[in-house]
């Protein structure tokens, strides 16, 4: 049964979105809705997927700079050639990078999905996109494009759960970069000062235990573009989600607290090195 606030938290992203392409892009952003246009010209479904979802619903004085755009019976090819101005490469799981003005879009063919041409993933619909995401808080995607006096389709996969919980939870752990998605996870559970779920906190210490803090220090700065984020902080913050672990290993992890996003103080030395370690750049 779908709870009332699940219910209302769709409503409103609905309602972001449709201003958001609509009379926000056409008056303010003229090149991210010419891109768009090209997009609803292939008259091929489309779904927005990822962070920009995510930041329409929490973050509503905010415009997405990073789309996620997955499409239905099109090939990369034609994708290619619709943008061919505009691609400048190729993302990490090997969508197309393409580049509006103070816009990034990666977008895919819905065939191309890693987890889907991997087999990892049972079914290859749009409604099985949020079983391949890492986190829950990324599990989401939502028609792009509606016809007139129908709501847009939404699926998810614990993705209003866990804004409605502020808790960021695993959702599938089959992906080939699992530092990048820790360092992810971590960012935004900072960011929108989220409790990490008992399932990541288990993932993220088994993960570390087996490579360098260093390496995941670095990943963390050539991603957010920092160097506040050190090693010495990420292996605190390891020891902080390790020692509530201990604790209770059923229940959320608290890592971060205030509107700065520091670390929770759970141990006097630890908090003394602390500080505000963790840039707020995603």
């Amino acid at each position: 049964m779908v709870s009332s606030k699940t219910e209302e938290l769709k409503q409103q992203l609905r309602i972001r979105l449709g201003r958001f392409i609509t009379t926000d892009s056409k008056r303010h952003h003229p090149h991210l809705y010419i891109a768009l246009e090209k997009i609803r010209g292939t008259r091929k479904p489309a779904f927005l997927c990822g962070g920009a979802v995510r930041d329409l619903l929490l973050c509503n004085s905010h415009t997405p700079r990073d789309l996620d755009i997955i499409l239905g019976y099109v090939s990369r090819e034609t994708l290619a050639s619709l943008f061919s101005g505009d691609v400048e490469g190729e993302t990490g799981l090997g969508g197309l990078k393409v580049e509006v003005r103070d816009w990034s879009i990666d977008m895919w063919p819905l065939q191309d999905t890693w987890a889907f041409k991997k087999n990892k993933i049972s079914g290859k619909g749009f409604s099985d996109y949020p079983k391949t995401t890492f986190l829950d808080m990324d599990a989401i995607a939502i028609e792009l494009f509606s016809t007139r006096r129908q709501k847009r389709k939404i699926y998810s996969k614990g993705f209003f759960e866990a804004i409605s919980s502020k808790t960021i939870e695993l959702n599938f752990e089959g992906n080939p970069a699992p530092g990048k998605c820790i360092v992810r996870a971590l960012q935004m559970a900072r960011r929108f000062t989220f409790a990490i779920g008992p399932k990541l906190a288990r993932y993220m210490v088994s993960y570390v235990r087996r490579m360098e803090i260093e390496e995941l220090a670095q990943i963390y700065q050539r991603r957010y573009m920092s160097t506040r984020v050190t090693a010495e902080g990420l292996h605190n913050c390891m020891k902080i989600i390790e020692t509530q672990l201990q604790t209770s290993s059923k229940s959320p992890v608290k890592v971060f607290a205030g509107q700065n996003g520091d670390f929770v103080e759970r141990d006097s030395n630890l908090s003394k090195s602390n500080g505000n370690l963790f840039a707020m750049t995603e």
